[in-house]
């Protein structure tokens, strides 16, 4: 029983961010390792790590345990550096444990794998 309970929040979670998504026709499923750097309201940094799981030429998709909102402006870099630009959330969806988050770069990435 309790294997059943698993898969049901894992199907959840992936589907809050699947359905977020699929708001933005152009998205693309990929995975690619981020790290989420966002500034607290005491002047804390907040990070995160988690995966890039869709994207588009300017907006990617991730789930995340930061306390996101929107218009939040967060740092996104992947392990080997290529990848460090700035967002900010454009869109949120609740999951159980998870938020699915959109965010969209601040300016053009030019290294990004999905041009516009």
């Amino acid at each position: 029983m309790r294997r059943t309970a698993n898969l049901a929040t894992a199907s959840h979670r992936a589907s809050a961010l699947q359905s977020l998504a699929e708001l933005f026709p152009s998205a693309t499923p990929m995975r690619i390792s981020i790290l989420v750097s966002v500034a607290s309201g005491k002047g804390h940094l907040l990070e995160e790590s988690t995966v890039i799981e869709f994207g588009t030429s300017m907006i990617v998709f991730f789930e995340s345990r930061l306390p996101l909102d929107l218009a939040d402006k967060l740092h996104l870099e992947n392990s080997d550096r290529s990848l460090g630009t700035d967002a900010v959330v454009v869109a949120v969806r609740d999951g159980v444990s998870h938020r699915a988050i959109a965010a969209r770069f601040v300016a053009e990435v030019r290294n990004w794998i999905i041009q516009g």
